[in-house]
């Protein structure tokens, strides 16, 4: 699956070289394919063996609307409890218009975890292509911080929804997390083997890379709470890296 936000990140990082700047919010965001009514247009063109509409924008809209329901509905009943008629009722399309753009409920759990899948798949794509293992880690970390904030009820809903997909399709959702694990792993050994970092489990520390990041996005009233936005979530985790991989002061890289 290939698209402009794709092409796009590869040649940003071609041009860092060695050198991981940190990038901002904002830039990644204006570059990101994925937001917006870009997403449900994206939704619409790869899911035709499930839309029955041929109207983009109708279906489109739908999308939204039912998306933002599911999230709703969800997060207080448990998706595996909401019925397509508690989704007609809370988005105001009829049963008809649903079925024109899903074929079965699951439809909605599995176009989840096409986008969640292809956004972490890009995101790791794009941290591999500096060539400074350090570089690598950074963006790979920041890439993931950030998807997860412009996709937050996305990344939520398949954290706790997996179990109403299929079982070849769970393996699918359950492969995202150790794959990005597997990953932050092979950075940081590379790293360690290079005498860049020093470490002596990689996967523990990857693995607690990855909790952190995910407690962005699964909990987010603690950090609310706390009044930490994303940009200080953002220094304080590179900061807690670059001490579980013992820096000190010898790599600029990681100083957020």
């Amino acid at each position: 699956m290939t698209n402009s936000y794709h092409d796009c990140s590869t040649s940003h990082t071609e041009k860092r070289g060695n050198t991981a700047d940190l990038e901002s919010f904002e830039a990644y965001r204006t570059r990101f394919a994925y937001s917006g009514d870009k997403l449900f247009h994206w939704l619409f063109e790869h899911n035709q063996q499930r839309i029955k509409s041929k109207k983009v924008e109708v279906a489109a809209n739908n999308l939204k609307k039912i998306f933002a329901a599911t999230f709703k509905l969800s997060a207080k009943t448990g998706f595996h409890e909401m019925s397509l008629r508690d989704l007609s009722q809370e988005t105001g399309i009829s049963m008809g218009g649903l079925y024109s753009c899903l074929s079965k409920k699951e439809d909605i759990a599995l176009m989840v975890l096409d986008i969640v899948e292809l956004v972490t798949s890009e995101n790791n794509h794009a941290a591999q292509q500096h060539q400074d293992v350090a570089s690598q880690l950074v963006t790979g970390i920041q890439h993931h911080l950030y998807a997860s904030t412009l996709l937050q009820p996305w990344f939520f809903f398949l954290y706790f929804e997996t179990r109403c997909l299929s079982t070849e399709n769970q393996l699918r959702s359950k492969a995202i997390e150790t794959q990005t694990i597997a990953l932050f792993e092979q950075m940081i050994t590379r790293g360690v083997d290079q005498g860049q970092f020093n470490v002596d489990s990689p996967y523990f520390v990857a693995q607690a890379i990855l909790s952190v990041l995910q407690d962005w996005y699964l909990k987010p009233w603690k950090s609310k709470e706390k009044q930490i936005d994303l940009n200080t979530y953002s220094r304080h985790l590179l900061l807690m890296v670059k001490r579980l991989l013992n820096l000190g002061e010898v790599s600029q890289t990681l100083n957020p």
